[in-house]
């Protein structure tokens, strides 16, 4: 039991070794990096937009979502009798839902030059 513990762990944390280099600093670097560029560039580079609106100064935002909703496994402890075969005291695995949530707004001009962008959500992270 303790070994399947230990492969839990290990795997946990390899899990969070590989993601420790996406980051929201790298994700606002790389937006920052956008403005002033052709919208049109930037569409060939991470897709069409989900959505798109016109502000009430004209100007067009393009809108990206993206989410993801998985379950990672957890230790659970608890506290009783064994039954049948006797003894007190209980341990077991779970699931943890996770959901990653990003919501990605580029504005441009009436030109289709990027001026601004923001975000929204627990995920919004780049390499």
């Amino acid at each position: 039991m303790m070994k399947k513990i230990l492969k839990l762990t290990l795997i946990a944390t390899s899990f969070m070794l590989m993601q420790g280099c996406a980051t929201h600093q790298n994700f606002v670097k790389k937006y920052d990096a956008w403005r002033g560029q052709n919208i049109a560039y930037l569409i060939g580079q991470i897709g069409y937009p989900d959505s798109t609106f016109v502000l009430p100064n004209k100007n067009k935002v393009y809108v990206y979502e993206r989410s993801r909703i998985y379950s990672v496994p957890s230790p659970v402890f608890g506290y009783g009798y064994g039954g049948y075969y006797g003894g007190y005291g209980a341990f077991g695995y779970g699931n943890d839902i996770v959901q990653e949530t990003c919501k990605l707004f580029i504005e441009t001009n009436k030109k289709g030059i990027i001026v601004n962008w923001g975000s929204r959500g627990n995920s919004c992270v780049s390499n």
